[in-house]
């Protein structure tokens, strides 16, 4: 039975009588058949890897015990700074995650800074705007003496003006005032709430945050090229296995999700003494 979803088959001329189309030789076949077969696999099992590092990291509380010996009853203590991952799968992908891009427009600090911090962030997330609230601008000393770089990335998920706000971050950058933008938006929003945007919202926060073409950046907020590059970052993330808002890759270590600004100092610190 045809099944519904299938186009008709095309009909073609037939072959003259005796007309064999040429075929590469069996060896080569198979040669090329494992080869494709060979990257599928690798790049398959690179992304299970990761995702499952993130799952291990993001998924530990300090509800659990610090021994399985039943008798023991010291309590976990919870973690200072984020561990240093060492699985070289894992690894290489975080790396392929840095940029260092001097004109990066939607990143800050010095490009040959010894940590960079990959922000995966949503403008709509609650513990995002709490990062940006209460965590930032503690780190803020790092990236003025050059410790530190920061390099955000959308992904633009939690409502459904999520994507447009995104969008608008990318405007904003264009005309250099990214970071103003992220500012004004995160300063009003409320930690404990899932803000929603419209175009004219989005432009008043613009407007805040010094954008000197207002209509340049509408143009740009709209345009389907941005909104393409959205859904391309999304996607991106999508296939490294971050799920959820906030994400970090801090050099060799991972935060998944909202850690108080101790915490992440703590791991920057520590990232950018191994560095040396």
């Amino acid at each position: 039975m045809t099944s519904p979803f299938s186009s008709p088959r095309p009909q073609y001329p037939q072959a003259p009588r005796g007309f064999q189309s040429p075929q590469p030789p069996n060896g080569s076949r198979s040669r090329m058949v494992l080869l494709l077969v060979g990257l599928i696999v690798v790049v398959v099992v690179a992304a299970v890897v990761f995702a499952a590092l993130l799952y291990t990291r993001g998924s530990r509380t300090a509800s659990e015990p610090a021994t399985t010996s039943p008798a023991a009853h010291t309590p976990m203590t919870e973690p200072t700074s984020a561990a240093t991952v060492t699985d070289t799968t894992a690894l290489e992908i975080m790396h392929g995650e840095v940029i260092r891009d001097p004109n990066d427009p939607r990143a800050k600090g010095d490009v040959n800074a010894p940590v960079v911090m990959v922000i995966y962030s949503d403008f709509a997330c609650p513990f995002c705007t709490r990062f940006a609230q209460e965590v930032e601008p503690q780190l803020d000393d790092l990236v003025k003496n050059g410790t530190l770089r920061i390099e955000w990335r959308d992904l633009a998920q939690v409502t459904q003006t999520s994507s447009l706000a995104a969008q608008a971050g990318i405007a904003a950058g264009k005309q250099g005032k990214f970071w103003e933008f992220h500012d004004a938006v995160y300063a009003a929003a409320d930690p404990q709430d899932h803000p929603t945007y419209t175009e004219d919202s989005l432009v008043e926060f613009a407007k805040q945050a010094g954008v000197p073409d207002l209509e340049r950046f509408r143009a740009d907020m709209v345009d389907a090229t941005t909104a393409q590059a959205v859904t391309d970052a999304n996607q991106h993330a999508y296939s490294l296995g971050i799920k959820g808002t906030p994400f970090f890759i801090v050099n060799d270590a991972v935060i998944n999700g909202y850690r108080p600004a101790d915490y992440v100092r703590a791991t920057v610190l520590e990232q950018a003494t191994l560095a040396k």
